[in-house]
């Protein structure tokens, strides 16, 4: 079955790139891309929508319904970019699962996924069994999936959930287009029992196919509803695949590539337009220009990101801004900025960092006292796989090396950002280098959060730091 793939945000047209380049059929292009495209499209509702995340410029978000058909093209994404990291929701947004209440509006839920209960008059006593429709998922550390009371069916271009009532519009939905849609489901739908919302799919179906899919849609839901919850967890109707990909220095460089099969791409596109400024935008767009008009090449690109880093000698307060492949963000610092230098390869900078600590602690991984007066030195290469941390005494003797494994540094004009893989390389003077915190990198592995390729490389990124510590610090 070809899979209808709409795409939208900084890598669209990336995207469009790779969606052709696996079979997929796109559809809902917007005009901008529709003119860079000269393969037949569609628009028809789409089977996944990628888009860039609402909270981060460097994740694709990837929804798709049927389950199968996310699964299908997140795949062909990871395959394409092979040094990614991914988190996936646990149950799927709008699954309908018979959970068993552990108490205290707590459910398990299927594969052992706690998950708390919404909708109810009160919480059900523990061991009693509830049947509900997942509609929050979990994509952080720290969040547990929502099932509300009630079972909620999504479609291409509705869902309908039941108990409810009456009807609700998706934003994208035409003014003049609500009547006809009203009119299509009447008779079809009994909106006293259950309640219809039309989604964005919507404007790009007849209304025969929308009444014929409310109506598939409401009487699987009313079968539902009669039946009583299964003794066990379990998944009842699959509803929506959910997926965010984290896409570091590397993948970016990976989509550049693939934009520039449709159109004039600078290097480092992505991964300038990833910091959200207006300005950094427009210096993208100007280089983009000239490659347009054949004054430069691609390398333009490399000259930006250069020029851009080379701002951050400005800033007072410089951060490492630290994301997990579980997609937990750090801000360590802040820094004070030493230098910011052209490095060896094209488009390559190294910043040297400073800090002052002011109260006592521990410097993790080396496990030695940190006190007031001490210093950190810190080393920052756009093309190195790794950060090297020094600490020093007040009295200047050096008090260990912390080199952590990370994705290439993004330097911006104001910050410096990396993927961190878990495992870091300590040193004290006078010992061994250690590997530290291989069990978090393994254990990402086993769970799906990196894919094998960027395991790979942070193993072997930890080797090579093993040396370099060795050499550069006896």
């Amino acid at each position: 079955m070809v899979r209808l793939v709409r795409v939208r945000g900084i890598y669209a047209t990336a995207l469009a790139a790779l969606a052709l380049k696996h079979g997929f059929l796109l559809t809902d292009l917007s005009r901008v891309l529709r003119s860079r495209i000269d393969v037949p499209v569609t628009d028809r509702p789409p089977h996944v929508t990628l888009k860039t995340s609402d909270e981060s410029l460097d994740e694709i978000l990837i929804v798709g319904f049927p389950w199968e058909a996310g699964v299908e093209v997140e795949r062909a994404i990871l395959e394409e970019v092979r040094e990614a990291s991914v988190v996936r929701a646990k149950l799927g947004l709008h699954s309908v699962v018979d959970v068993v209440s552990i108490g205290g509006c707590k459910a398990r839920g299927p594969g052992g996924v706690n998950v708390s209960l919404e909708g109810l008059t009160e919480c059900p006593g523990e061991g009693e069994r509830v049947r509900g429709t997942v509609v929050k998922e979990a994509l952080k550390v720290d969040e547990i999936p929502v099932v509300r009371y009630g079972v909620e069916l999504v479609g291409l271009t509705v869902r309908v959930s039941m108990p409810g009532s009456g009807v609700s519009f998706s934003k994208f939905i035409r003014d003049e287009l609500r009547p006809e849609l009203l009119k299509a489901i009447e008779g079809r739908v009994d909106l006293s029992k259950a309640h219809v919302r039309f989604r964005s799919g919507a404007n790009l179906a007849s209304p025969s196919e929308v009444s014929e899919e409310a109506e598939k849609l409401f009487n699987e839901a009313s079968r539902l509803v009669a039946e009583e919850p299964s003794e066990e967890p379990r998944i009842v109707s699959r509803g929506e695949y959910i997926s965010l990909i984290t896409l570091p220095k590397t993948a970016k460089a990976v989509m550049d590539s693939l934009r520039r099969s449709l159109y004039p791409t600078v290097n480092r596109h992505h991964e300038i337009k990833s910091w959200g400024g207006e300005v950094e935008s427009a210096i993208v767009d100007f280089a983009e220009e000239g490659v347009k008009r054949g004054l430069w090449g691609p390398e333009a690109g490399d000259l930006a990101a250069e020029f851009i880093a080379s701002k951050l000698s400005e800033s007072r307060r410089v951060y490492l801004r630290h994301v997990t492949p579980d997609r937990r963000r750090i801000s360590i610092g802040p820094f004070t900025v030493s230098g910011v230098s052209r490095g060896r390869g094209v488009g390559e900078v190294q910043v040297l960092l400073e800090r002052v600590f002011r109260s006592y602690g521990t410097y993790d991984g080396l496990g030695v006292e940190r006190r007031p007066g001490d210093k950190g030195v810190t080393r920052v290469n756009s093309s190195r796989w790794h950060v090297v941390h020094e600490y020093y005494s007040y009295s200047g003797e050096l008090i260990g090396v912390y080199v952590n494994i990370n994705t290439p540094p993004e330097v911006g004009s104001t910050d410096i950002k990396y993927l961190d893989l878990y495992v870091d390389v300590v040193k004290k003077p006078g010992e061994e280098p250690e590997v530290i915190d291989m069990d978090e990198l393994e254990k990402a592995y086993v769970e799906g959060l990196i894919t094998e390729a960027l395991y790979r490389r942070a193993r072997e990124e930890a080797e090579r730091a093993v040396g370099m510590l060795r050499s550069n610090y006896p």
